[in-house]
C-alpha cells in the first residue's frame, strides 16, 4: 500500500470527535476546530475535573444504594451542610447535635448556658472537647436548619422549581433567612454570565459570584448564594440523588476561598465542592457498612420488626422510641424494646448522654 493510502486509511479511522460533526467526513480538523482547541494548562482544568468526578460518582452510587440508605445519607448531609456553615460561621455545633435540635429533643441554646446547662443541650459537641465560651447563636441555627431543609427538599423533589421566576426565588430567600429585592432577584435571573454554554460547576459558581457582588452583601460566602449555586445545578440537569455539597468542605478550606477573587476563586470553589463530595462518600461507606453488619437481624423470625426498626434507623440521623413506634405502628414500649436489642448487636448507640428522653443513632 502506498503512502497516500495509508493516510486516507488513516483519516478514515480518526475517531468521530475528531472530525467537524457526526455528518461530516473524517479529514484533517478545520481552522475553527484549530482555534477552538481546548486549553489543556489551564488553572481551572485540574479542579473542575476532581469536582466533576467526585460529585457524579457521589450522585451514581447514592442513586444505586437501597431507598433507606439513600434517605438516610441525604438526611445526614443536610446536617453536615448546616454544621459546616455555622462552623464557618464560628458557631461550631455537631451535626449530631443538630439532628437533635431539629427533632425536638434539646432546647433553644441561650436559655440552657444561662441555666448552665448547654453541654446537656449540645452533648456530642462536648463530647468532641469543645467548651463555649458564649452559647451558639439560636437565630443562626434556625437558619442553618431551615438550609437543611431545603437542602433535602432539593435532592427529594425534582418538580421544585426554585429558581422558576422571582417569586419562586423570593419565597426561597426569605425562607433561608436573606432577603433581596425585586430588581437584585431580576437581575440575577436575567444574568448571562452563568447562563451560557459551559461546565455546570463553573456556571454554579458564576451564579454564586454574580449573587454576593451585589453591592449590599458584605461577607465572602453567603450561606444563600451558596443554595442558589445549588439550584442552578440541579435546573440544569445534575444531582439525581443528592444535592450540591458544598459546607462539608474542611473550614480552613471555606476559609482560604473567602479572600479570593477571579479565577483563584473559581478553583477555591471547586476545590470545596470536591472536599464536601469526598466527605459524602465517606459517609456512605459508614451507611453501608452499618447495613452490611445489619443483616444478621434477617435471621429473625417471620415476626419480628427488627430488619424493618433497623432500617428506620438508618434513613434518620436519630431515632427515639416515640418516634419508632410511630413509625412501626407499636408501642413506646415494644420499641424501646426494639432500639434495645440493636444497642446490644453493636448497630447503634444512644446520642444524647441522658437516662430519659433518649435518642439513638446509627452512624
Amino acid at each position: 500500500m502506498s503512502g497516500d493510502g495509508e493516510d486516507d486509511e488513516a483519516l478514515w479511522f480518526r475517531p468521530v470527535w475528531e472530525t467537524e460533526n457526526e455528518d461530516a467526513p473524517p479529514g484533517a480538523p478545520s481552522r475553527r476546530q484549530a482555534a477552538a482547541a481546548p486549553d489543556y494548562t489551564h488553572p481551572l482544568l485540574a479542579p473542575l475535573a476532581r469536582a466533576q468526578h467526585a460529585v457524579t460518582r457521589l450522585d451514581a452510587r447514592t442513586e444505586a444504594a437501597p431507598p433507606a440508605i439513600g434517605e438516610g445519607l441525604r438526611a445526614r448531609l443536610a446536617m453536615r451542610e448546616a454544621a459546616g456553615w455555622l462552623a464557618w460561621a464560628r458557631f461550631p455545633i455537631h451535626p449530631r447535635d443538630l439532628a437533635l435540635r431539629d427533632a425536638g429533643l434539646t432546647g433553644a441554646y441561650g436559655p440552657a448556658a444561662f441555666a448552665d446547662r448547654l453541654a446537656a443541650e449540645l452533648p456530642a459537641t462536648t463530647a468532641q472537647g469543645y467548651t463555649f465560651e458564649i452559647a451558639p447563636s439560636d437565630l443562626a441555627v434556625g437558619q442553618a436548619l431551615r438550609m437543611a431543609r431545603q437542602w433535602r427538599r432539593l435532592a427529594e423533589t425534582h418538580s421544585w422549581r426554585p429558581l422558576a421566576d422571582s417569586a419562586s426565588m423570593r419565597e426561597l430567600l426569605v425562607f433561608l433567612g436573606h432577603s433581596g429585592s425585586d430588581a437584585d432577584i431580576a437581575e440575577w435571573l436575567a444574568d448571562s454570565t452563568f447562563r451560557q454554554k459551559g461546565p455546570a460547576l463553573i456556571r454554579a459558581g458564576l451564579a454564586v459570584r454574580a449573587w454576593m457582588n451585589r453591592a449590599e452583601v458584605k461577607e465572602p460566602l453567603t450561606l444563600d448564594g451558596i443554595f442558589l449555586a445549588a439550584c442552578l445545578w440541579r435546573a440544569n440537569g445534575f444531582g439525581r440523588a443528592i444535592s450540591l455539597p458544598f459546607w462539608l468542605a474542611p473550614e480552613a478550606q471555606l476559609n482560604r476561598l473567602a479572600p479570593r477573587v477571579g479565577i483563584a476563586w473559581m478553583a477555591g470553589f471547586l476545590e470545596c465542592i470536591s472536599a464536601a463530595a469526598m466527605a459524602a462518600l465517606a459517609d456512605l461507606d459508614r451507611l453501608l457498612a452499618v447495613a452490611d453488619r445489619g443483616q444478621t437481624l434477617r435471621a429473625s423470625t417471620a415476626r419480628s420488626r427488627l430488619p424493618t426498626a433497623f432500617e428506620a434507623v438508618l434513613r434518620a440521623p436519630v431515632v427515639t422510641s416515640a418516634s419508632l413506634a410511630k413509625t412501626l405502628r407499636v408501642t413506646p414500649q415494644a420499641a424501646l424494646g426494639l432500639l434495645r436489642q440493636m444497642q446490644e448487636a453493636g448497630l447503634i448507640h444512644e446520642a444524647t448522654g441522658r437516662a430519659s428522653w433518649r435518642a439513638f443513632t446509627a452512624v
